[in-house]
């Protein structure tokens, strides 16, 4: 199967190469050529201005950062090029590495046709936000703390008076962004309606190549799948939760939950992994396992920007920045369980930027959906709570992977069902958003809480808790990807089943087996965006995205 795409790239290239050209053809080459040209050394400047900005929180690489994004938007917003790429779109080209390539070009140009002075806006506002985003610390007694001392309270004490401040301290970003991220959200509608758009919810989806009534109609069938079993998941983490602090599962609040948007599983057993991993180099094991499936993550890491210091993006993120192989990760590395999942989960995203086959156009050198990438890496990043995968890891005993087997199965059950319910949650905050920005939000969003995540709001509490979630203001309509990505992710694990011809996916083997690794570099990295996201799921899946294993893997 490995030289399945290789195979058919050569003979697509080979195509376009003895396939006499038409004159409309080589008019769309040449200017895939001259916006290639323009384009790629942009992209790289500023992917370095925003690696640099969110290194040092300095006030010129931010500056810099929007300039070179006003430049980029400049040339997408170019109405002549649209209308030749929208004619060349419509003239079917049979070349199919050109045909998709304008293809992907059309719809990066289509999201910038409108006032050139409104996109230079919501550029402008969206980095400011994303800088105070990215340099704010929230207080406890008037003291900063950072998003892991917040994490580490919230996990761990049982403090409540401390638990709530933690909380608290989570949210104060909120009101220093919600005035602006207010102005963006209308700036964003007026632009996607002066391209006749419904809103820019809609827009969103559509120029991602997604259908929104079809992930309405996704999301509404995973609320019918999840609603009971996170009902009586939630029922059990109540009970333990309200024992442990000495209260009735009524009284429970936001702040007795381990994240402050319970997007993650509490510690519900007297076993927190995180013991596994306090002591040892997490970076060190997520370069060790992948090295063992045959992709070499050496280079990724010795670029990257790994530990917490002042002024730093406080979250994580990858970034590819040049589309030829340099592709970097921005973390906060701590020894905990969490930070070895997002340390898979990141290097999961950059692995796939690394491995598109460099014979492909640069517009065609990047991941086939953000929700494909997400799948990725999601994934991976699911291995630090494998039993199996964890003792190969970590060297640890029979009878150590056996004390675990149950709490993890039980914890991975846990967060795919607390995940699904945040997601719904956020998908549908997004889309009323975008709809009536004008209604009270505060509101809304602890009526979606308190539906979907069965958390009860804070008694007299009206502050804009869902401007303190850096997706809904700087990342916009992409966190359904995530529950995608899972979905997807379930069906990548048992399409590996499949291939390596096991009855089960719990006997498909992670460490040490170069399948993994060959399986996504072929059927899923090299293709890159050649094909639509729909088109790759099948190629690499054999069936289109479907929930069902998803379902059957909780």
């Amino acid at each position: 199967m490995k030289r399945i795409f290789t195979i058919m790239l050569v003979l697509l290239l080979v195509i376009s190469c003895t396939m006499k050209p038409s004159k409309l053809e080589m008019e769309a080459k040449q200017l895939v050529d001259s916006l290639t040209t323009v384009i790629e050394p942009l992209f790289s400047e500023s992917a370095l201005a925003y690696w640099n900005a969110t290194g040092t929180g300095q006030d010129d690489y931010y500056k810099r950062y929007a300039e070179l994004n006003i430049e980029l938007t400049k040339i997408y917003s170019n109405k002549s090029d649209f209308d030749k790429l929208k004619t060349f779109k419509n003239a079917k080209i049979k070349n199919p590495v050109l045909a998709r390539t304008i293809e992907v070009l059309y719809l990066g140009f289509l999201a910038n046709q409108t006032d050139p002075e409104l996109l230079n806006k919501i550029t402008k506002v969206s980095t400011e936000l994303e800088q105070r985003f990215n340099t704010f610390r929230g207080k406890i007694d008037g003291k900063p703390v950072t998003g892991n001392a917040i994490k580490k309270i919230l996990s761990e004490s049982d403090d409540v008076t401390l638990r709530k401040k933690a909380w608290e301290a989570s949210k104060q970003v909120a009101t220093v962004v919600e005035e602006d991220f207010l102005k963006l959200v209308k700036l964003r509608n007026e632009s996607a309606k002066s391209m006749g758009f419904n809103n820019y919810y809609q827009m969103s989806l559509i120029i991602s190549e997604q259908d929104p009534d079809e992930i309405q109609r996704i999301f509404d069938g995973l609320d019918v799948d999840t609603k009971q079993p996170f009902m009586d998941a939630k029922m059990e983490v109540d009970q333990i939760l309200a024992k442990r602090f000495g209260i009735s599962v009524n009284d429970l609040s936001p702040w007795h939950y381990s994240d402050p948007f319970f997007q993650e599983a509490p510690v519900i057993t007297e076993i927190n992994l995180d013991r596994y991993y306090e002591d040892r180099d997490v970076v060190g094991l997520a370069r060790q396992f992948f090295n063992s499936i045959n992709i070499n993550v050496d280079q990724i890491l010795n670029s990257s920007d790994l530990y917490e210091r002042e002024g730093k993006y406080p979250h994580a993120y990858c970034i590819d920045m040049d589309r030829k192989g340099d592709v970097r990760i921005m973390m906060n590395v701590q020894p905990t369980e969490s930070w070895m999942s997002t340390s898979l989960h990141e290097l999961g995203h950059t692995i796939y930027d690394l491995k598109h086959d460099k014979d492909l156009p640069f517009f065609l050198r990047e991941p086939a959906h953000a929700f494909t990438t997400e799948a990725v890496a999601i994934f991976f990043e699911r291995l630090s709570k494998n039993p199996s995968w964890m003792q190969e890891a970590l060297n640890l005993t029979d009878e150590q992977k056996q004390e675990i087997i149950d709490v993890t199965a039980k914890t991975l059950r846990l967060e795919k069902l607390i995940f699904a319910r945040w997601s719904l949650v956020m998908l549908n905050f997004e889309r009323e958003l975008y709809s009536n920005p004008d209604r009270d939000l505060n509101i809304l969003w602890w009526d979606l809480v308190e539906k979907y995540q069965m958390v009860k709001r804070p008694e007299n509490r009206n502050m804009p808790d869902y401007a303190a979630k850096i997706h809904v203001c700087l990342y916009p309509v992409y966190y359904h990807n995530y529950l995608l990505g899972g979905l997807l992710a379930a069906q990548y694990l048992n399409a590996i089943a499949v291939s390596q011809g096991l009855d089960n996916v719990s006997e498909v083997r992670f460490m040490n087996n170069p399948e993994i690794g060959n399986y996504f570099i072929e059927n899923v990295f090299k293709p890159g965006s050649l094909y639509r996201w729909d088109e790759m799921i099948i190629r690499a899946t054999g069936e289109k995205l479907t929930s069902k294993y998803f379902v059957e893997q909780l």
